[in-house]
């Protein structure tokens, strides 16, 4: 799991410094009014993306537990299974934008004219993007079953270089949101090629054939949905909170608070793609391998607390710098100070990926959906009351309301038994000092394989 999760964290360092790098760059040559016109139509195409339907984590899941009992067969239901209701799913969401485009621009009522005919047809196009990245999905998550995480991050991270590279181009040339968005839809298909060749290659030796289950199914479908209302959980925090934001700011402020969480919302993420590896590890320990198991945990949780306080240390000793690169002469003292905040706030919440994983990985995904939705509303309400009274500032606090998924933690360790007083001595300065060697070590030895 460690060295999968090395290859997570190097590839999503290159990508966090090319996104860091671009948004400043974009804000520049468009302005916040521009950029947080451009957030918002991201933000509506990302939340119809929910309708994957948690298919892209329950196939990691169900892949891992075949390929790891090397039954041929139900690699093959599992497959047809996942294909058929992701291509189901992404026709319906691409659907959803671009016949109702026209009336969800509508919600959006302190648009301006000349934006609103700028957003309608970019969410037009967004509906290619979903449809594209949605299938794309899948062929991620047979990556992620066959331990691939190499090649998953080099094809990200090119996705990524590709993506924000291009959109600094568009920018450039006077390109606008719909522009940006049309550029989005190219590399959108492009990725989608790649990976599926990638999956395709992964997949010679095995030949999977087109195989339907209902009991399978069943299963799938029932885990699935466990697993989107718990997605559902954490748009409504990662990306309704920019329409809510929206809704009640102008598109300058949405602009900045958007700049802003995208940078610190890097906490989460970057501690996140540390720990995913644990999903598909979980799925083959689950017969009888508790200490390892156990151990497997551990780990986990210790880099997951590293990263957190170092990611989050940083960020609030270059707050001053980072503010001036995003903002230029358009900073002011309140975008750092929000920025500050914004900062604790990740940080706090962040130290519940572990127990995120654990409860989808470990077949709780009921348990993980409750928190989750609870959390997502929590916020939501929070930053509306935030950002009504006190604006941007209001808006960055109300964010503790995701807090609430500490409880991921608590009730994972719980379903394994592992008491209170234990797991909260794997924090222990004696055992978290042991896991910089052991990184290190694996890192080396990554490094002698590959010459």
């Amino acid at each position: 799991m460690l060295k999968n999760g090395l290859y997570n964290i190097i590839g999503a360092v290159i990508r966090v410094g090319i996104t860091f790098l671009t948004i400043p760059v974009i804000i520049r040559l468009m302005g916040v009014e521009e950029y947080g016109l451009w957030t918002l139509v991201s933000t509506v195409i990302g939340i119809v993306g929910l309708a994957e339907g948690g298919l892209s984590i329950s196939t990691t899941v169900f892949l891992s537990r075949d390929l790891a009992n090397e039954d041929v067969k139900a690699i093959s239901q599992t497959l047809t299974i996942s294909f058929i209701g992701m291509l189901v799913l992404a026709d319906v969401a691409a659907l959803i934008l671009w016949v109702g485009a026209p009336e969800i621009i509508k919600l959006f009522t302190q648009l301006k004219r000349e934006q609103l005919a700028i957003a309608l047809p970019a969410l037009r196009y967004g509906g290619f993007i979903i449809w594209a990245r949605l299938l794309q999905q899948i062929f991620i998550a047979i990556e992620q079953s066959y331990q691939q995480y190499a090649l998953m991050n080099f094809l990200n991270t090119v996705q990524t270089g590709f993506t924000n590279v291009g959109m600094i181009a568009v920018a450039w040339f006077g390109g606008t949101t719909l522009a940006l968005m049309q550029w989005n839809t190219v590399v959108a298909f492009a990725m989608l090629f790649a990976h599926g060749w990638g999956a395709w290659q992964l997949l010679a030796k095995t030949k999977p054939r087109l195989i339907w289950s209902h009991r399978k199914g069943r299963e799938l479908i029932e885990y699935s949905f466990m697993t989107w209302l718990t997605s559902l959980g954490s748009a409504l925090f990662q990306a309704g909170d920019r329409l809510v934001v929206g809704s009640v700011l102008d598109t300058t402020s949405l602009g900045a608070y958007a700049a802003i969480t995208s940078i610190t919302n890097q906490i989460n993420q970057l501690s996140a793609m540390a720990i995913q590896p644990l999903l598909p590890r979980l799925g083959s320990l689950l017969e009888g391998k508790r200490r390892e198991l156990i151990q497997q945990i551990k780990q986990a949780f210790q880099v997951n607390v590293l990263l957190v306080i170092g990611l989050g240390g940083v960020l609030l000793i270059f707050a001053p710098i980072i503010i001036n690169i995003l903002f230029s002469d358009a900073a002011t003292p309140e975008y750092k100070s929000a920025f500050r905040l914004a900062t604790v706030v990740y940080m706090f919440y962040s130290v519940n990926v572990v127990g995120y994983y654990a409860l989808l990985g470990l077949g709780f995904a009921n348990l993980s959906m409750r928190i989750n939705l609870i959390a997502g509303v929590l916020s939501l309400t929070s930053i509306f009351i935030g950002a009504h009274f006190w604006g941007l500032q209001g808006a960055i606090a109300g964010n503790f309301g995701y807090a609430t998924t500490l409880a991921f933690v608590f009730v994972a360790m719980k379903q394994l038994n592992i008491q209170v007083k234990e797991w909260m001595g794997w924090l222990q300065p004696s055992e978290i000092l042991l896991l910089p060697r052991l990184l290190f070590s694996k890192f080396i030895l990554m490094t002698a394989k590959s010459k």
